[in-house]
């Protein structure tokens, strides 16, 4: 029986379906680059943090998401909380700058990090390096990736994630890393894909990515992986740019009567808006203020996973 390929000696090879590939989603982006303001939705980071702690085998209670939604700390779900932070701050992170790194693990792991000491890691079947060579290897991830040797942006973003499941830095959640890089150089090349839903969609495929990998570990070469990859990626494209073509309802007098009436940065129950309009039916509130509001992106919700939540609660962007 042959010895398994390390993955993180697969070879960074640029064939022609990855080419045909790039190029039909570059002439999909520079379509959505027109109709889309690149700026992802209150929910978007929020189901990227459900979705990428889901991969982990963690499930985010409904209770533990309303409070994460309003940037609140909770307890119960520390974990949940700090990579719901790292998300909202990804548009101010540069995934090209090392130090990143630092500050990923001070924020999940205050107490200490998990440094993977051993040779195996539950869940990833294949040969991983000594503890010994991690660092120097990550090191070798943005030295490949700032060489002047020519490589697409989309290629490196890919790359990213297949290297550093690959060398496995931590003993737990190394996905949640590999995953952030990948959104964070997909969104620094297009603004647009911050908004991507990628972790979802990875979490819906999660047989066919892991199908993907082990082609390119068997074939010793990265390629498969990122073909596979490019696909989900064009597909999210897809689904924004059918998001930006609705028809943006017009601006209506009455949600911007209720605007001018809630403060910054609040949130405010249906009840309260209702003393604050001085409206006496809630159906009246939802149908000619919350709704078009909401469909204007002027307005956000507190759990915007659960729109009919009972303690849904509404500020103005």
């Amino acid at each position: 029986m042959s010895k398994p390929t390390e993955p993180f000696k697969c070879a960074v090879s640029l064939s022609n379906e990855l080419l045909m590939a790039i190029s039909s989603i570059s002439y999909k982006l520079g379509s959505l680059s027109i109709t889309y303001d690149g700026r992802p939705d209150y929910e978007d980071f929020g189901l990227a943090t459900k979705s990428t702690l889901a991969l982990e085998g963690i499930d985010i209670k409904p209770s533990q998401m309303r409070g994460i939604n309003k940037g609140e700390e909770v307890p119960s779900a520390p974990l949940a909380t700090a990579v719901s932070r790292l998300y909202a701050k990804m548009m101010k992170t540069d995934p090209r700058d090392p130090s990143f790194i630092a500050k990923f693990e001070e924020a999940l792991w205050p107490d200490g990090v998990p440094h993977r000491l051993s040779r195996r890691v539950n869940s990833f079947p294949y040969p991983i390096p000594m503890h010994a060579r991690i660092e120097a290897m990550m090191k070798g991830i943005y030295k490949f990736s700032s060489s002047s040797r020519p490589k697409h942006p989309l290629m490196v973003a890919c790359l990213f994630y297949f290297e550093i499941m690959a060398i496995q830095p931590y003993s737990e959640y190394t996905g949640i890393l590999a995953r952030y890089l990948m959104k964070s150089f997909l969104g620094d090349y297009c603004p647009a894909l911050y908004s991507l839903p990628l972790e979802r969609m990875m979490l819906v495929h999660k047989e066919d990515v892991e199908k993907a990998y082990a082609a390119s570990v068997e074939k010793a070469d990265t390629g498969p992986f990122m073909l596979y990859m490019f696909s989900l990626i064009e597909e999210g494209i897809g689904n924004l740019l059918r998001r930006s073509v609705k028809k943006a309802p017009e601006q209506s007098p009455l949600v911007n009567k209720m605007l001018e009436k809630m403060e910054p940065g609040r949130f405010y129950s249906a009840t309260q808006l209702c003393e604050l309009l001085g409206l006496k039916s809630r159906l009246g509130l939802q149908k000619n203020y919350i709704k078009p509001g909401l469909e204007a992106h002027l307005l956000e919700m507190s759990n915007p996973l659960s729109p009919t939540d009972r303690t849904q609660r509404y500020r103005k962007k």
